[in-house]
């Protein structure tokens, strides 16, 4: 059997900057197994398979694997889903709204002219403070005072440890500590720490981040929509002002890409622009 697929870089608008990921249309092709098999072969951040709905507001089921694990939501798949669907034909080029189906809930996600696709994340919250930086700091290669406060966990679908950071500098001599790291995230009850700071290498971008979730299978990853709405959530919380963020990251992989972020009251919306890269035909037995 052959099925095809597509590969494609969100978050941005520039051939292999952004986070690659892989969306099969036709997941009904797969058995159960295969779809982890398959985003293990295809050993990206995140491989998709859309399936026909199962739930009435849905226009699409998605399922989400890293290569190693399925994952019930996360940023860049369902952008890069939408922007397949749209390419293929599948959501017509008058339709600017589609409802995607993950195992967190539907997810709205709206196609806008100038080429922009924006998700409408779950409700924000924070789920626990770490006030020990010096274990924080030992994880990331880096000292205490580079690290500000709260280190906290946050969530607008997909939890992560957030960990702001004072400087660009200390952000770029990350070097992470993996048994540490197995401990803290154990402890944290997530599978990614994501630290941040103000300090930016562009200056319209707001924010400059790395992503790190190597137990799952991404060592790095480019760009994280996901935790990006926990960000706007987490910064929002400490300043109700917060309302837009232009969030930078995968400069340090070489895959620079950005992640636009709005927050109007308790509505978190993360999008970003999406690239094809290529179309191909796996062949299944």
């Amino acid at each position: 059997m052959e099925t095809p697929f597509y590969q494609v870089d969100v978050f941005s608008d520039e051939l292999f900057g952004g986070n690659p990921l892989a969306v099969f249309l036709r997941g009904e092709d797969f058995k159960e197994a295969q779809f982890q098999q398959m985003a293990r072969e295809m050993n990206l951040s995140e491989t998709t398979f859309v399936l026909p709905s199962s739930h009435p507001d849905a226009d699409f089921d998605v399922r989400i694997f890293t290569p190693e694990k399925e994952l019930p939501f996360a940023g860049h798949p369902t952008l890069g889903t939408a922007f397949v669907l749209r390419h293929a034909g599948l959501v017509s080029s008058t339709q600017n709204h589609v409802r995607l189906n993950f195992k967190v809930g539907v997810i709205p996600v709206d196609l806008q002219e100038d080429g922009k696709i924006f998700m409408t994340q779950p409700p924000g919250k924070i789920l626990q403070t770490f006030t020990n930086t010096e274990e924080v700091a030992q994880v990331l290669g880096i000292t205490a005072n580079n690290i500000d406060l709260p280190v906290q966990t946050a969530s607008t679908g997909f939890p992560a440890l957030l960990v702001p950071i004072n400087s660009l500098r200390a952000m770029q001599r990350i070097v992470l500590n993996l048994s540490l790291l197995k401990v803290l995230l154990k402890e944290a009850g997530v599978d990614m720490i994501y630290p941040f700071t103000r300090q930016t290498l562009d200056q319209k971008s707001s924010v400059h981040a790395r992503g790190f979730a190597p137990f799952v299978g991404i060592p790095e990853d480019p760009a994280t929509g996901s935790v990006a709405g926990a960000l706007g959530y987490y910064l929002k919380d400490k300043n109700p002002k917060e309302k837009n963020l232009i969030i930078e990251q995968g400069y340090e992989m070489k895959r620079p890409g950005l992640i636009f972020v709005s927050m109007d009251g308790a509505k978190i919306q993360v999008g970003g622009k999406t690239r094809m890269v290529f179309k191909a035909s796996l062949y299944l037995e």
